[in-house]
């Protein structure tokens, strides 16, 4: 699952109307790097989580990826809860704006239960952990000493801790829920990775891939 929903709004006129995970790198949309980074680890199920321009994202990619589109805004938890029916028994699940070289099958493999994948905060934090387990998450409490690498391993029944309905976010409350009963597993990664949130990390990586 890539939630490919996002505005762009701290980009401003970067994005061009365009729905940020579509912005270009090099001669590419940076969604198709992500994208790779998948299939070159022998995943070829995508569902994407569209909403701003999902047209132009649906039009890009076609028929090769299932698409679960919002016709309102209804953040991370609202989007998977919109797409339940199209999901498995677990789910990767990441960003359309992080790009990350790592080896997602042996992730998968190597975690039965929720896993959320974490690295040593550099600036803010919001991760605590105690061995394999999260034991807190709290994106308000910038201080914590890990912070998530933007992609888990999930059960499709986390998605029952979620509102039935209305905008929610899925890591503000999935995450603390599993953590607070100790079963949110976690490995530490490294810091390396790609992102399009800001001008500034646009930019870095438009130098380093492009």
């Amino acid at each position: 699952m890539i939630l490919a929903g996002g505005f762009g709004t701290r980009l401003g006129e970067l994005a061009r109307g365009l729905p940020k995970p579509m912005l270009p790198i090099g001669e590419r949309p940076f969604l198709e790097l992500v994208v790779d980074s998948f299939t070159v680890c022998g995943f070829r199920e995508f569902v994407l989580l569209t909403g701003y321009r999902g047209d132009v994202i649906e039009r890009h990619f076609g028929s090769r990826f299932i698409y679960s589109r919002e016709s309102t805004p209804l953040g991370t938890g609202g989007a998977l809860r919109e797409a339940r029916r199209l999901l498995g028994d677990r789910f990767l699940l990441t960003y359309g704006d992080v790009l990350r070289r790592f080896d997602y099958d042996r992730f998968v493999r190597a975690h039965d239960e929720p896993c959320l994948a974490v690295y040593r905060r550099i600036s803010v934090g919001n991760t605590e952990i105690e061995g394999d387990r999260v034991i807190r998450f709290d994106k308000h409490v910038p201080e914590l000493p890990y912070i998530d690498a933007g992609f888990s391993l999930m059960h499709a029944s986390a998605i029952d801790l979620l509102p039935k309905s209305g905008a929610c976010s899925f890591e503000e409350i999935v995450f603390p829920a599993l953590a607070r009963e100790r079963r949110l597993a976690c490995e530490i990664v490294d810091h390396n990775f790609y992102e399009i949130g800001s001008p500034e990390e646009l930019a870095k990586t438009r130098a380093a891939l492009a």
